[in-house]
């Protein structure tokens, strides 16, 4: 696992990029905070209200990657109530799916203490997720503090659009099948989809535009980092063909071992997805063989490879925005400068 980058995540940027729920304030007091001079307070009733990284805090997640984060909660001068972190996931649209509250509490009545809520596990369409801290358990008009954020996990970055690609070269060796590159526009991740032997490329990114700076791409690469880092990336094209959550859902259970899926709920009379489309069911990935068609009923058949490695159960939602390359940095980054800017950057890499 690799650390995500929360913003402002002990507060001392100042009261910036966190949502706060009824009864929370952000502010400065030494005294009150765990490190630094500013704290998050709680002072009120309503167990429901958070403190949260909020919609433009999120991380980039996806379906059964997992996440560590944690929170530290001042409860000493509280008479009522419980301390927790928790870990909310949310679609492409930015609608809620689930919540994970499996954080251990921690009791009013002691000073600060650590909550943490250890592997949690993104659900089926997940894409982001924000770290939260509530008090629970009747806080009764308490006074709680919270400082000092942390969140550890599988981590999709998202590729700086300050950057285009100038030039791009692939090499195949030894491929198991057809193999096209295509990656979204938010497809960075530590995740291996194994689906051919080896690739190894060279890309070239110049500013998207001509006054521009690569210094944010340059920061996003070396967060990655030289080696053992995973990456996704389409040379072409920003989305797959015919965008990215066709609505449609696996027809009926699918055993172990089947190359088949039958699908429905599909944009009726149309070709869904062609041959070397990814698809994703629960946490699995496939290649489309042959094209996908969808007939009068709403219903089709997915041709796919590899084979299925575990049950699919009925209504699974089948998603077409996934990774087509997985690959892992090989050698450092050269670049180049003009007037302090850089202006030119190149990354090797090779597939894992």
């Amino acid at each position: 696992m690799a650390k995500f980058f929360l913003r402002n995540p002990g507060f001392e940027l100042g009261d910036q990029d966190w949502t706060k729920g009824s009864g929370w304030s952000i502010a400065n007091n030494v005294g009150q905070s765990r490190s630094g001079s500013w704290r998050a307070r709680f002072t009120g009733s309503s167990p429901s209200a958070e403190v949260s990284t909020g919609a433009a805090g999120a991380v980039s997640v996806r379906p059964g990657s997992k996440m560590t984060v944690s929170a530290y909660f001042d409860g000493a001068v509280a008479t009522a109530g419980d301390g927790e972190v928790n870990i909310s996931y949310h679609d492409k649209g930015g609608t809620l799916i689930s919540t994970d509250f499996g954080a251990n509490s921690l009791p009013h009545g002691s000073g600060y203490a650590q909550s943490v809520l250890i592997d949690s596990v993104a659900p089926d369409r997940a894409k982001t997720a924000r770290v939260n801290a509530r008090i629970v358990t009747d806080p009764n008009g308490s006074t709680w503090y919270t400082d000092d954020f942390d969140a550890i996990g599988d981590i999709i970055e998202v590729l700086p659009i300050t950057a285009k690609i100038q030039s791009h070269r692939l090499s195949l060796a030894r491929t198991l099948g057809t193999f096209d590159p295509l990656i979204g526009d938010t497809k960075f991740s530590e995740f291996n989809a194994g689906m051919s032997d080896k690739w190894t490329g060279v890309f070239t990114f110049i500013p998207l535009h001509p006054t521009g700076d690569l210094g944010e791409l340059l920061g996003f690469i070396e967060r990655l980092g030289r080696l053992e880092q995973f990456f996704a990336f389409d040379p072409d094209r920003l989305v797959p063909k015919n965008g990215v959550v066709n609505g449609m859902t696996v027809d009926g259970a699918i055993s172990l071992g089947t190359n088949k899926i039958s699908v429905k709920a599909g944009p009726v009379s149309s070709t869904a997805l062609v041959a070397g489309d990814f698809i994703e069911v629960k946490d699995q990935f496939f290649q489309l063989d042959r094209d996908l068609e969808i007939g009068p009923e709403g219903t089709g058949e997915a041709i796919v490879s590899p084979s299925v490695r575990s049950t699919l159960a009925n209504n699974e939602d089948v998603i077409t925005d996934n990774p087509k390359m997985v690959a892992r940095f090989t050698s450092e980054v050269p670049r180049r400068s003009g007037h302090d800017k850089w202006t030119q950057l190149s990354m090797s890499w090779e597939e894992v």
